[in-house]
């Protein structure tokens, strides 16, 4: 036990060494990351006396800044974990200190700041659709780095400023970040064996090789013939403007801009999206994004919508296959959109809108040959949805007044 507590110590004083180089703050002293290993060492696992057999009891004991050290020879531990004091939580091998975890959310729920967590395997009970997140961060200057991250909906939440994630493997996951979040530090991850790309604040640039691409605040990106699999956020845009995603095959990923306008979705194949324990599964996603391109796409074969158009105005959607979809598009609060020249064939549901004005549709195939304008369904709130009310609606209609007789060739 005694060399096993050595080599402990020897891990811990490597993994101070990566951290301890001064770090440039970000905009003043007072938010700069602040990391620190100054306190005592708990242990979990092993043999020692006085070990804890459970994570949360370790974390529970220790004060701001002690280490919870967990050895891999208790390996697997099932259990969740809420971390609402500042420490470090130290794996002693990324490969083989496995946590599992079958709660509703989080696996790991970050609730405090200045927290570490690093050198973990962490997964889903596989008979289980939950977790929703593999690590959940609530608090800021956290720093993540060193894990394995798998088969979980959302591997990482960011849901704070000021931290680090460097150096994870995700495997059918990956990262999501909220949208008014715009001060971390993202790099070295691996999403499906291929580069997570997070860009902030950049302009000019074309990505051809990644697992996951998350852009903030970018200029002219262009995404162009990736292949992403598997992880929910395959292609996320906040605040973003005249990007590219050109020719990309998204296999149960989806395509999501928040905040950004301006950009071309073209040319991409975009399929095989499974219902999700959370969110409802959609192949591209426009939320308060404007004067957007989505043309020349094949989305099929979706268990959910095929385009989701929330609170988004004046965008363009031409030329798609949007084909055997739960349904093939639907349109919250969005106006003065233009659809027109789209395939639309199998979908359980062509069309939905819920208080939508000036749309416009034209010449698109629905399915059959039409000689008569094409009636499209859709409803206006009268009554807000309420505590003990589900609101009042009103039918609503559009017209797609010159339907295409014959499918239109993309």
């Amino acid at each position: 036990m005694q060399k096993k507590i050595l080599i402990v110590i020897g891990i811990i004083i490597l993994f101070l060494g990566l951290f301890i180089t001064p770090i440039v703050a970000i905009k003043n002293e007072e938010n700069s990351i602040h990391s620190v290993f100054n306190g005592n060492i708990l242990y979990v696992g092993g043999s020692g006396p006085g070990n804890y057999t459970k994570i949360q009891d370790a974390v529970n004991d220790a004060s701001d800044y002690d280490t919870v050290f967990v050895f891999d020879d208790s390996s697997p531990y099932e259990e969740c974990i809420d971390i609402n004091v500042r420490i470090s939580l130290i794996g002693e091998s990324k490969e083989s200190t496995i946590i599992i975890g079958d709660c509703i959310e989080n696996l790991i729920k970050v609730d405090d700041w200045d927290v570490t967590v690093s050198g973990f395997t962490i997964k889903r009970n596989e008979s289980k659709r939950y977790p929703y997140y593999g690590i959940y961060i609530n608090r800021d200057r956290a720093t993540i780095s060193g894990n394995i991250i798998s088969n979980i909906e959302t591997g990482i939440s960011v849901m704070s400023n000021y931290n680090q994630i460097i150096d994870n493997e995700f495997v059918n996951c990956g990262i999501y970040i909220l949208y008014s979040q715009y001060y971390n530090t993202i790099s070295n991850n691996y999403v499906n064996g291929k580069p997570l790309i997070y860009l902030n604040k950049k302009f000019n640039e074309k990505i051809t090789n990644a697992g996951q691409v998350i852009l903030f605040s970018c200029v002219n990106i262009s995404i162009e013939n990736i292949d992403i699999s598997d992880v929910f956020y395959g292609i996320y845009l906040v605040d973003s403007r005249l990007c590219k995603i050109l020719g990309n095959k998204i296999t149960d990923s989806k395509i999501f801009l928040r905040d950004s306008k301006r950009n071309e979705i073209m040319g991409n194949k975009i399929s095989l999206i499974k219902g999700r324990a959370m969110y409802t599964s959609v192949g591209i996603t426009l939320q308060t994004s404007n004067e957007n391109i989505i043309s020349g796409n094949n989305i099929v074969l979706n268990q959910g919508n095929g385009i989701f158009i929330i609170s988004s105005d004046e965008n363009i959607l031409t030329n798609n296959n949007i084909n055997m979809n739960i349904n093939g598009i639907r349109l919250d609060e969005s106006n003065l959109n233009t659809i027109t020249n789209n395939n639309f064939v199998g979908n359980v549901r062509n069309v939905f809108f819920l208080d939508c004005k000036g749309n416009k549709w034209n010449g698109n195939y629905w399915g059959r040959v039409r000689f008569l304008p094409k009636l499209i369904t859709g409803s206006i709130t009268v009554e807000p949805p309420g505590y003990h009310s589900p609101g009042k609606y009103w039918p609503w209609f559009n017209f797609d007044f010159r339907p295409a007789k014959m499918p239109i060739k993309i």
